[in-house]
């Protein structure tokens, strides 16, 4: 039997050179007729077949993108056994290289590329991909061989996989996110579990920080396992005052954390490096390509990333919060505040939680497809504008900066998906930066 690729996205589009490289015989389908047009130019020996509820049931493996969900009608008549996603092939293709599974709601991006920079610097031979960079296939495509893979897994990758067994398996922290594709929040979770393995001579790093992930980690059939925590005393490794506390290694050995990146240097960004720390243990690796790693650091674009920061005006951009847990934590700390947010909510996202930040935040400005139904959420009428664009918001923030006295703090964190004008989160905070510089100039 064939196999079907449906939806050639950059990680649809690895899977399609992995499939003709081991020439496989298979048929491939994307809705978009330019999409389309292109890989025809490409692939000129291969079969465009349009998918239909009848001839899928024809095929052995459906490779279908992470933004397509399986749940689609189109599915409903195939075996679950048959729909697989590019973390599937990409599993059955790992010979002997260590694979350092990421996921979680926030903060996934970061923390692996924090966790091959160190891998880098101790002379590794290290692929850093999945659902940032990379796709995982073209981890198999390249002729050079990988000693370990780190890799970021979204829920969506996760939904097919059965009997994962990474190196170390990592559960950052879990909030409510893409319940428009889940029928609750607890299939969302049950589908982040599938990163975690069972083999003894592995390891599992969950956070105790949100009570979800910390549901997981009292789980007594997981047995093998390592907690971490910000404020948690409890948990095997923690944050308190400026030192890593390390119980697991150790007998409570202190780790001073000092000259951090200022890619870093938010709060929640602790998190990624207690995890970093903990990868580097477990490996050991020596500490000095940790503490060099996070004193280097060189964040990933739109991850609150410092545009601008002047005597007057500190701007920040995080285009990558795309839902309200990671909008939020973005504000902690911050005086001041003049928030860009709005596209389109997420189902399920608690927008009324910005009311914890009334007394930091002079305005706030929705724009987009959501905007009205935020702005009753958040419950902060008087401080609360809404516009129909993002451009249109700037134009009046940047207005209402002329008659403020102080310096004020803008922040650009959305709090929601992109799709309303913005092809993804990349394009949206490209767009915010190019705005942004045209204001400076005039």
């Amino acid at each position: 039997m064939k196999d079907y690729v449906y939806g050639i996205s950059k990680s649809g589009l690895a899977v399609i050179k992995l499939l003709k490289k081991q020439n496989k015989n298979f048929e491939y389908w994307d809705d978009s007729k330019k999409t389309r047009y292109l890989l025809k130019k490409k692939f000129r020996n291969l079969s465009l077949i349009p998918v239909n509820k009848t001839n899928l049931k024809n095929y052995n493996n459906i490779y279908v993108t992470p933004g397509i969900s399986i749940n689609d009608k189109k599915f409903a008549k195939v075996e679950r056994s048959q729909l697989k996603r590019d973390l599937n092939l990409y599993y059955e293709n790992i010979t002997t290289e260590k694979i350092i599974a990421v996921t979680g709601t926030n903060g996934k991006s970061t923390t692996t590329k924090l966790i091959g920079d160190i891998l880098k610097k101790s002379s590794k031979k290290v692929f850093v991909g999945g659902n940032i960079g990379e796709p995982l296939c073209n981890s198999i495509l390249q002729k050079k061989l990988f000693f370990y893979h780190v890799v970021e897994l979204s829920s969506y990758q996760l939904e097919t996989i059965k009997n994962f067994e990474p190196k170390i398996s990592i559960i950052l922290n879990l909030s409510q996110d893409h319940l428009d594709r889940y029928k609750n929040f607890e299939q969302y979770v049950k589908t982040k579990k599938n990163i975690l393995n069972i083999n003894r001579n592995n390891i599992n790093l969950i956070s105790i920080d949100d009570k979800f992930s910390k549901k997981i980690f009292n789980d007594i059939n997981i047995k093998n396992k390592i907690s971490f925590s910000l404020h948690n005393s409890s948990a095997d490794i923690y944050y308190e005052n400026g030192f890593i506390v390390d119980k697991y290694f150790s007998r409570c050995k202190k780790n001073k954390l000092q000259n951090i990146s200022i890619d870093l240097a938010h709060k929640y960004n602790i998190q990624n490096i207690l995890v970093a720390y903990a990868v580097c243990k477990y490996l050991r690796i020596s500490i000095k390509f940790f503490y060099e790693s996070i004193k280097n650091f060189r964040g990933l674009p739109f991850r609150s990333n410092i545009i601008l920061n002047t005597k007057s005006k500190l701007i920040i951009n995080n285009s990558k919060a795309t839902n309200v847990a990671s909008a939020l934590v973005t504000l902690e700390d911050k005086k001041n505040i003049f928030l860009l947010l709005g596209g389109i909510a997420k189902k399920g996202d608690e927008f009324g939680k910005f009311i914890k930040f009334k007394h930091d935040i002079k305005k706030i400005y929705i724009y987009g497809k959501s905007r009205f139904s935020i702005k009753k959420q958040i419950r902060l009428n008087a401080i609360s504008e809404v516009y129909e664009n993002l451009e249109n918001a700037l134009n009046h923030l940047w207005k209402h900066l002329d008659s403020f006295d102080g310096k004020a703090t803008i922040i650009f964190a959305p709090a929601c998906a992109s799709f309303d004008q913005f092809e993804n989160f990349e394009k949206r905070g490209n767009f915010f930066n190019k705005l942004v510089l045209e204001k400076i100039k005039k």
